[in-house]
């Protein structure tokens, strides 16, 4: 069995092997919500297959659909992730088109940070397959179907039976997949009529970028600051949810009031927890409000961009 420090190094190597590494994004503040119905994911979803199948100068090692914006982390140059981006906007545009569905898509841009390391690595695949669990109280990050991190360390999802696009059947394909050169798609397969995730997201390289399942596990949740910076640069709204707000500011309460329970602070000590948590953690009013049980027109008036 390896050490710690020979996983360390073997994860380090394969970094160093595979780069370049991309935080593909778009704004979801400004887009309306295009993806409404689990029939809009499914869409959507098999629109990124098709492109990332057709166009392999990229390679996806995990992304989230959500509502009106996307995360991906990509392994190519930067210019051809943009372009894989373009490809599957041109898809998914065309596709809702045929079926009725009017929307402006101006705002469905996509911007491209760099990931200069292994460990910004880890917490960027981390941030992405966090997006919908801390967006939704109704999934984990095991649990949402729109995006890798339900493939990710994942044995009894790759034991589902999917099946290959030949024996899908031509007809069913085309129908499925919106796409009438099969041929040119025979890598994906599919389970119960949805892409099947690994058939064209890698995420056996993602995974091969932590040590071993329990330190995936362990930075779910144990990475706020990470987090935070990375918000910041994404200019995301909500990032943690309420429970790990809730931890942040205990451990705050503790270290500068000497008290972790939060009932007991003073006003004048939760206002100063609350613009910790605004300003350091991205905390929306509302998540404050809930938490100090501080009445929300205060909390307007001390953050006036986040009224939510």
């Amino acid at each position: 069995m390896l050490t710690f420090a020979e996983k360390e190094r073997t994860c380090e190597i394969v970094f160093e092997k595979s780069g370049p590494f991309w935080h593909l994004y778009t704004d979801g503040r400004g887009m309306e919500d295009f993806l409404c119905t689990e029939e809009d994911f499914k869409i959507a979803m098999t629109a990124l297959a098709v492109a990332a199948v057709m166009f392999k100068k990229v390679r996806i090692i995990t992304f989230e659909l959500m509502s009106n914006h996307i995360h991906m982390i990509l392994n190519g140059e930067s210019e051809h992730c943009l372009e894989l981006f373009e490809k599957f906007k041109a898809r998914l545009r065309r596709i809702l088109k045929a079926s009725g569905r009017i929307i402006d898509w101006k705002a469905f841009n996509a911007d491209i940070l760099p990931i200069e390391n292994l460990n910004a690595l880890r917490n960027e695949i981390i941030y992405v397959n966090r997006n919908a669990f801390v967006a939704n109280p109704q999934f984990t990050p095991f649990s949402y179907p729109w995006g890798g991190g339900c493939a990710y360390f994942s044995p009894c999802f790759n034991l589902l039976p999917a099946i290959s696009i030949q024996e899908l059947g031509f007809n069913k394909a085309r129908e499925v997949t919106h796409f009438r050169e099969i041929r040119l798609i025979e890598d994906l397969k599919f389970f119960e009529n949805i892409v099947f995730i690994p058939s064209f997201c890698r995420t056996d390289i993602g995974e091969s970028m932590f040590r071993d399942a329990r330190s995936y596990f362990n930075s779910l949740t144990r990475n706020a600051e990470a987090f935070s910076q990375i918000a910041q640069k994404l200019k995301d709204s909500v990032f943690l949810t309420d429970d790990e707000i809730y931890a942040v500011a205990t451990m705050y309460s503790e270290k500068t009031f000497g008290s972790r329970q939060l009932s007991l602070l003073t006003p004048e000590q939760k206002i100063r927890i609350s613009k910790e948590l605004h300003f350091k953690y991205n905390a929306s009013n509302q998540q404050i409000r809930r938490l100090l049980k501080l009445d929300i027109g205060i909390l307007n008036e001390l953050f006036p961009q986040q009224s939510s």
